[in-house]
């Protein structure tokens, strides 16, 4: 019997079993609408953005022997105005934050007078319409949950170090389907302004001072606030006076695997990869190449042609590219920090950070 969990509560405590409907939740995207115009002087039209409606999660249950009070609990239970995280036992890996969205429909099939069986269906709203992945990799120790066939998780061992004060660049894996921001918390010292910037997507945050006080500065990747606290303190104050703009945004992984390549030679010490079947993107610069049968190698994109479709690599280990084979890519945000000097970002050389934290929420369609 296959349930869920809302708002901290399983359906299992009222007798409740959903009827799985794959259109729920893989198989069928959340709608969007299309921004665009049309104009009379030329063919065609304009193409301005895209937006995810709120989603909707239609749950068909079944309940076999209820009372009178186990219904009232379940009304309680999905009562308009409450709001909490949707989460299926067959999905365990992700999360939607939903709000009851329509009365609970119901009918039974018995009535013993005392009980009732029959179905009822549950209607939720989530108006954040991705869902939150509740890990960033697998570790050694998870259940098979088949998170890997939906989005891009990969092993714990392989996933990024955390940034140190002493980098000036660093990467970051972003495994679910969805662009996401990233929180960053830091403190320490700059006689100019710094910026961190992901060569991935031109994405980026800036700073035009760090407090002298030792206060930390904490920007938020997702809603945009920016906080200035004291260690071991739970009270803050405004930190925007700090921030100058901009939120760092985490490209999605594209999860690529077994994709044909052609060996475009070495130059030095910079190896050329042609993909056969797949368009080169400037967002592929970063990514972690592993190649078939070339053992205890790895390639790192160091810089895209997108013209001549070719991928420039360095490499890590002591292998050789086939002169054709397939390959793997592991896409990963490269985050540098920057110092502006003279009017032109660069290498810091008055930057000393104290303290660097940074996190992030992966989301899936």
């Amino acid at each position: 019997m296959t349930g869920f969990t809302y708002n901290g509560i399983h359906s299992s405590v009222f007798g409740l079993y959903y009827i799985p409907n794959a259109d729920d939740k893989w198989f069928s995207d959340p709608e969007y609408d299309v921004y665009d115009i049309d104009v009379s002087w030329k063919h065609g039209g304009y193409y301005f953005d895209s937006k995810v409606k709120n989603r909707v999660f239609t749950i068909k249950c079944y309940f076999e022997e209820i009372d009178l009070a186990t219904r009232q609990r379940i009304k309680q239970w999905v009562k308009r105005g409450t709001s909490g995280l949707l989460i299926f036992d067959d999905m365990p890996f992700v999360y939607w934050k939903v709000r009851p969205g329509k009365v609970p429909v119901g009918n039974w099939y018995l009535d013993t007078g005392e009980s009732h069986s029959g179905t009822v269906t549950i209607t939720f709203n989530a108006y954040e319409p991705f869902g939150y992945l509740t890990r960033k990799a697998n570790g050694h120790y998870e259940a098979d949950d088949n998170a890997e066939a939906y989005c891009h998780l990969i092993s714990v061992d392989d996933m990024p170090p955390e940034p140190t004060t002493s980098d000036t660049a660093f990467d970051i894996y972003n495994p679910g389907t969805e662009e996401c921001g990233l929180s960053i918390d830091i403190s320490g010292t700059t006689s100019n302004p710094i910026r961190f910037y992901n060569e991935a997507n031109g994405t980026y945050c800036s700073f035009g001072s760090l407090p002298s006080s030792g206060l930390h500065v904490q920007i938020n990747g997702d809603t945009g606030m920016v906080i200035a606290y004291e260690d071991g303190s739970s009270e803050y104050e405004n930190g925007y006076g700090y921030h100058d703009k901009g939120i760092v945004k985490l490209e999605a992984n594209y999860g690529y695997s077994d994709m044909p390549f052609t060996y475009g030679g070495v130059n030095g010490t910079t190896y050329t990869l042609i993909p056969d079947n797949t368009t080169v993107d400037r967002k592929m610069t970063g990514a972690t190449i592993t190649i078939d049968g070339v053992a205890d190698t790895t390639f790192t994109v160091i810089n895209v042609n997108v013209s001549v479709n070719r991928l420039y690599c360095s490499r890590t280990g002591s292998g050789t590219p086939p002169e054709h084979g397939f390959f793997s890519m592991v896409q990963k945000n490269h985050i540098v920090i920057q110092e502006k000097i003279n009017n032109a970002w660069t290498t810091p050389s008055t930057l000393s950070l104290s303290s660097i934290e940074t996190d992030y929420y992966p989301r899936i369609t």
